[in-house]
């Protein structure tokens, strides 16, 4: 691929692929642009040595990864020429007799992650042989040897290998549909077993992503046959969920371009048939499984546009269903009913996303009349929110309709974020239904973005943080993990996104702002009320843990999955609030953490939650934060060691203050090193001085402080 040394001067670094756009802010770019030259360059050139030699192995898997360390580093950091010869040399190893699996696998990770950013090679640029990767399909996915130990194959190799053909499946050239066509349409009896394995192969190589122009060596030489052959069988057979794969993976890459129209009523008559719900008090079993709900979706999502009737059809189908979806309706149906809405909202916003970039992807351009309005989105966020509102209550499937509701605000904030603010403030008080607040909560802080952001569709977003902020507070309860974890949940993710700073005296200063933007410049007035509350009820919780049982069953205990939850939500929030506070808020976020340590000790299983608000304010104003506390923690820890120092040394048991000052000190020592020199005398003093001690967690706590201060 390189022929001479003058390749480096030679070369337009603009017209690389897509590099790694990272690399640009570090302050030695240019060394890395001079690098990645010269790595690809040797990367090449012993590809190039290693397929002319015939010679495979060690190099071929040595080199292979070399160059996906190259991508990983560097990005796509070649020119358009260079991407499509690795591309081709790897297809050529592919082609190699008894080439052993190991390599092949390479080849196929290779040959995905080269075709993984589709935009930038088009069909233009390259064209794939499809019965090379129908060749090791045959071999791996359709081979019975390993069954039998004959053989061994690599590990994930069919992974690795759906997902290559899955890159390679845009690149399959003109002919392609009618050749597959006449490899498997032989196999095409319903009555014959050779169907099953017909129809898997047509739903790994059929073309679907051919142009407008090539539709007739394309779609539309197969989908009516595959349709009556669909509309003919109804017994649920193994291979219609591969029917079904196909039918909605080409309607997603040719929106507009399929008629679905006449097939819409049977359409969703299979789909509701599938959900195989109960009728009357007799569970509907099925002999088969279902279909994929995500395939369903994305299949339903892509019929819609252009006042296609799919629509009022989901409007039907969604009134059919709905009381299925009422928390008390439990069984197993309901996970199928509650991801189908997830997955539905999904693919109306991957759908959304795709059609209105700016630069968009080659294989996906529907024609403008088909493409998805402003009234289809709010049509279509009508049509199933009041089925999330519910599904919102299900314990068993909480995290699917969050994800719902998610989408669904990306689509229409105003349609999603006030009325479960509401449904909030009406729960809060709620002693008879807990669950309320926790499943309204964990949807609000999936919401988080949608909240605090002013959009002119939805302004009055910011209005209700300081709000929520403050009546999410009683969630913090030491009693109740799961609604203590979810309260610092949603407050980690608002506090992530927005600045703690009082602005109530803009409304002053400024004459421009709207009636909502002065809402919300008083409303922060309440920032330095909301954190002294949530400290508060912090502190308190921290002391009802530090007494809930005795130290020496504390000290022995390993640390639960429920504390380390607990530890680093609690952490990553403090640190969110002094990162983006003002001067006066950190000073009194100090003095607070500063006087509920004063003369305090606690043991490890509440220890760690202490050290994480002390690790917050150490990151937020280091040498503030240490001149209040690292002097006072070193005394404390030389008056323990001077009171009975030959017996703290050798006894096993330890003492509990000087564990836990030990930890402190640890933690405080995580500092820039610059701001601890000053403390430099006092540190080594420490270390003299508790270096030799035998107990296991204060010798532990030393070490770590060694650990933290090199």
């Amino acid at each position: 691929m390189h022929h001479n040394e003058q390749y480096i001067e030679k070369i337009d670094v603009d017209n690389f692929q897509k590099p790694n756009v990272y690399n640009k802010f570090l302050p030695f770019y240019e060394t890395i642009k001079q690098q990645s030259v010269e790595s690809f360059k040797e990367i090449c050139e012993n590809l190039s040595r290693i397929i002319q030699l015939r010679e495979l192995r060690p190099g071929f898997p040595l080199w292979s990864s070399k160059l996906q360390q190259f991508i990983s580093l560097y990005g796509f950091c070649f020119i358009k020429s260079d991407h499509l010869k690795l591309i081709n040399l790897y297809l050529s190893v592919l082609t190699i007799p008894n080439l052993n699996y190991s390599n092949a696998k390479t080849c196929f990770d290779i040959i995905d992650e080269l075709l993984n950013k589709s935009r930038l090679i088009t069909r233009d640029d390259l064209i794939v042989n499809w019965r090379i990767l129908y060749t090791w399909v045959k071999l791996i996915l359709f081979n019975n040897d390993e069954s039998y130990s004959l053989i061994a194959l690599p590990n994930d190799i069919e992974k690795s290998l759906l997902y290559c053909v899955r890159s390679c499946r845009p690149y399959f050239s003109i002919t392609a549909t009618q050749e597959i066509l006449d490899e498997f349409r032989p196999w095409l009896c319903p009555f014959d077993s050779a169907f099953s394995d017909a129809m898997c192969y047509l739903d790994l190589f059929l073309p679907v992503h051919l142009p407008p122009n090539l539709h007739d060596q394309g779609f539309k030489l197969w989908l009516p046959e595959f349709l009556s052959i669909w509309e003919s069988v109804c017994s649920n057979p193994e291979w219609e969920q591969n029917m079904i794969n196909i039918f909605s993976f080409v309607s997603w890459c040719n929106i507009g371009y399929i008629d679905w129209e006449p097939w819409l009523p049977k359409i969703f008559t299979r789909i509701l048939k599938n959900f195989s719900l109960p009728v009357a008090n007799v569970q509907v079993s099925s002999q088969t499984q279902n279909y994929s709900i995500s395939i369903t979706a994305t299949w339903i999502i892509a019929m819609m546009g252009n006042g296609s009737s799919c629509l009022q059809y989901l409007i039907d189908l969604f009134t059919a269903i709905k009381s299925f979806y009422h928390p008390s309706n439990t069984g197993d149906f309901q996970q199928d009913l509650v991801s189908f809405l997830s997955k539905l909202a999904q693919a109306f916003v991957d759908r959304v996303h795709l059609e209105r970039k700016s630069d968009p992807v080659w294989h996906f351009n529907p024609p403008q009349s088909y493409r998805i309005t402003e009234n289809d989105i709010t049509d279509f966020v009508d049509c199933i929110k009041e089925c999330v509102f519910i599904s919102v209550f299900n314990k068993a499937h909480l995290e699917e309709a969050a994800k719902a509701c998610q989408y669904l605000s990306m689509l229409r904030p105003a349609f999603i974020v006030p009325p479960l603010v509401e449904l909030l403030f009406s729960s809060i008080n709620s002693m008879t239904e807990p669950h309320r607040f926790t499943s309204i909560v964990t949807c609000l802080a999936d919401m988080a973005r949608q909240i605090v952001r002013q959009t002119p569709e939805f302004s009055q977003g910011q209005t209700y943080v300081l709000p929520l902020l403050m009546a999410v507070l009683p969630g913090i309860d030491s009693n109740d993990f799961k609604k203590t974890a979810v309260t610092f949940q949603f407050l980690n993710a608002i506090l992530m996104l927005v600045t703690c700073v009082d602005c109530s005296s803009a409304v002053h200063t400024r004459n421009d702002l709207t009636e909502i933007e002065k809402e919300v410049c008083l409303s922060t007035a309440k920032f330095e009320d909301f954190i002294t509350e949530f400290l508060n009820r912090t502190f308190q919780m921290i002391d009802t843990l530090s007494t809930e049982m005795s130290d020496a069953v504390v000290v022995s205990s390993k640390i639960n999955v429920e504390d380390h939850v607990t530890e680093l939500a609690l952490t990553s929030m403090m640190f969110g609030i002094v990162q983006q506070c003002s001067s006066k808020i950190f000073q009194m976020v100090r003095e607070k953490i500063t006087y509920f340590l004063a003369g305090s000790f606690f043991t490890p299983k509440v220890g760690k939650l202490v050290t994480g608000l002390v690790r917050a304010i150490l990151k937020g104003n280091p040498e503030g934060t240490l001149k209040y506390l690292l002097p006072q923690t070193c005394e404390r820890i030389e008056k323990i060691m001077s009171n009975s120092e030959t017996t703290i040394l050798t006894d096993h048991k330890g003492d509990t203050e000087l564990t836990w000052c030990l930890i402190l000190f640890s933690e405080l020592v995580r500092a820039r090193g610059d701001t601890l020199l000053v403390y430099k005398p006092m540190i080594l003093s420490i270390f003299h001085r508790c270096v030799r001690i035998v107990h296991k967690e204060t010798h532990e706590a030393v070490a770590n402080a060694a650990k933290n201060l090199l």
